[in-house]
């Protein structure tokens, strides 16, 4: 199977990569077009850390094939059960960083998430972090929001933010409204990782 990655923007490589090996069956080769550094060291590390071998081969034109074997030596038995992480994902803006990459970062990395099997048991969103679960600019990322709801995780969103910000609780579009105590206690019982 040869899939043509070239031009997508990061994760969708690795998204795109991992897709195509679920199909695959086992002692069979994926060939990953790509034509950037970025999507060649993601995808190979993605690999590896499936257990399986990959090679490299550069092109013309600046392109890159890398060749991930699948065989039955390599696959790693997992759980199909979703594992929860003693972790809350605390978020406090609609960005990580500036501008439109900071936008594009936090999109990438909450649809990322999806692609885990242990995810965290909470994600709190804060200050202008309660854009992300009200607007509709966002209904992409509030539609992965609503999968990882349907996992299990718990989704907050600060109910003092959301009146701070003149956001009505109907224009809530996945989750709960939180309340300073709850967003203590998930904080101080759990551990944190601040986007």
């Amino acid at each position: 199977m040869k899939i043509n990655c070239c031009d997508l923007a990061c994760p969708q490589p690795v998204l795109d990569t991992k897709k195509a090996l679920e199909e695959l069956e086992d002692d069979s080769l994926l060939e990953v077009l790509v034509n950037s550094v970025s999507s060649v060291e993601n995808v190979k590390r993605f690999a590896s850390k499936q257990g399986y071998e990959s090679r490299v081969e550069e092109l013309e034109d600046g392109k890159t094939l890398i060749t991930i074997i699948k065989g039955y030596e390599c696959a790693i038995i997992t759980s199909e059960e979703e594992k929860f992480l003693n972790k809350t994902v605390f978020i406090k803006t609609d960005k990580i960083g500036n501008g439109e990459l900071g936008t594009t970062l936090m999109k990438s990395f909450l649809k990322t998430m999806l692609e885990f099997k242990a995810l965290p048991k909470n994600i709190v969103f804060v200050n202008e972090g309660v854009f992300l679960t009200t607007k509709d600019e966002n209904l992409d990322l509030i539609e992965n929001l609503k999968e990882l709801e349907n996992r299990g995780v718990s989704i907050y969103s600060c109910g003092l933010c959301l009146n701070f910000y003149n956001i009505p609780a109907q224009e809530l579009k996945v989750g709960e409204i939180g309340n300073a105590y709850d967003s203590v206690d998930m904080l101080l019982n759990t551990d944190t990782v601040t986007l």
